[in-house]
């Protein structure tokens, strides 16, 4: 994709990313999409090709070039060679300091990747960087940082601060020189206040937030007795949770029916489970879909279930994306009190709020739910207000762009 003309007035923000594009990331899509509506200019840069093979359509409306850095061959060292005299080499030792943190099998293509992006952001007239996940993205550039000398921050998500595996000694060490860390939810910023406590990371608060949604339909218009659940099928998700909800719920509700949309390493186990419960036939797995097809289904169902928990690795989810979407579509949400969650959904106001890890627990408020449509109806009008109030992507797009350089550079 041809580059877009800068004025001298444009604000250039490079976006460094694990991989793009990818289904399970729309909060990504939506803030490249609102900063080049605010007139930002963004170049992405994609250490992993992407590999997933479909891509929400909206990535279509995505001005910005993409780059892919480096690749562990021959043509790529030169590269890097011929491009350090034009970086800051007398920062080399404090980014070989750096690389000797990093496990040995990485450093090769992080140093490589790090070289690859300063050099092009250089070329570019780049202005600052911006990293998602507080790990291989931020990683890199912290060490594109110490070669141009640009600012970066982060936006710390989920899995790079809760997985048990995390360096923390890492993390503090790139939160530390950034221009800020940014955190998608207040019991995130509660989490990463204490565990960079000491250093001075400089932590900010601020909501994925959507841009325009379809109208939200109401719950008398909704498909009688339709379950849905939205994410990728791994253990944090919890969707086994729900394959037993529904087997629960069977016997009282004829017409009962739950359909899961996504794929996951949990995909073969799940359906095992179906066919064990005799619940085959209630249970549909849709597979991966691009965003206006899970619109379609957020309008369709009646009752939304995430019934999300902490894995045994420590990962978990903060701000679901898809608990969003519900919102703007009007449909109530069935979904446990794990991090940020309960910053979307109120407990009786936009949907229910059970223990982590209770599938009885669960069973009992999507059934009450079904039962009961003056409850679904106030839901359903609660909902687009939530997500009107408080999730609002040109808010907080204004909020991100607040952290970024506040001189609009030549």
């Amino acid at each position: 994709m041809p580059n877009h003309p800068k004025t001298p007035t444009t604000l250039h923000v490079g976006y460094i990313l694990k991989q793009y594009p990818r289904l399970s990331e729309t909060f990504i899509l939506n803030e490249i999409l609102g900063l080049e509506a605010s007139g930002i200019d963004v170049s992405v840069f994609s250490l992993r090709h992407a590999t997933e093979g479909r891509f929400h359509p909206a990535v279509a409306s995505v001005k910005a070039e993409v780059h892919y850095p480096a690749n562990l061959d021959k043509a790529a060292f030169l590269d890097a060679l011929r491009a350090l005299p034009e970086l800051r080499v007398e920062q080399l030792p404090e980014v070989l300091d750096f690389l000797d943190q990093i496990p040995a099998d990485r450093r090769a293509r992080l140093a490589l990747s790090a070289i690859a992006v300063a050099e092009r952001a250089h070329s570019d007239g780049i202005d600052h960087l911006h990293a998602h996940f507080l790990t291989v993205a931020a990683h890199t550039a912290h060490l594109a940082h110490l070669l141009t000398g640009l600012p970066y921050s982060v936006t710390a998500h989920a899995k790079d601060i809760y997985r048990h595996t995390v360096d923390w000694e890492i993390a503090a060490r790139v939160a530390e020189a950034a221009a800020s860390v940014i955190t998608v939810c207040d019991a995130n910023l509660r989490y990463l206040a204490h565990r960079l406590d000491g250093s001075d990371a400089k932590l900010t608060r601020i909501y994925n937030g959507l841009g325009p949604q379809d109208p939200p339909v109401p719950a008398t218009a909704r498909t009688t007795g339709l379950v849905l659940g939205v994410g990728r099928l791994v253990e944090k998700k919890g969707f086994d949770l729900l394959v037993d909800a529904v087997a629960s719920l069977g016997p009282t509700h004829s017409h009962l029916h739950c359909v899961i949309i996504g794929d996951g390493d949990q995909r073969q186990a799940l359906g095992e489970q179906a066919t064990r419960l005799g619940i085959e036939g209630r249970v549909t797995f849709a597979g991966p879909l691009p965003q206006h097809e899970v619109a379609k289904w957020l309008r369709q169902a009646q009752v939304m279930v995430a019934p999300c928990r902490i894995g045994n690795d420590g990962n978990q989810d903060a701000l679901p994306t898809v608990l969003l979407e519900a919102l703007g579509a009007g449909l109530p949400a069935v979904t446990t009190p794990v991090a940020g969650i309960p910053e979307i959904i109120e407990d009786g106001v936009e949907g229910v709020i059970v223990p982590c890890d209770d599938a009885n627990a669960l069973a009992a408020a999507v059934g009450d739910l079904l039962a009961d449509s003056n409850r679904l109806e106030k839901m359903t009008e609660a909902g687009p207000t939530k997500l009107a109030d408080r999730f609002d992507r040109q808010r907080s797009i204004a909020a991100l762009i607040a952290t970024f350089p506040s001189r609009q550079m030549t």
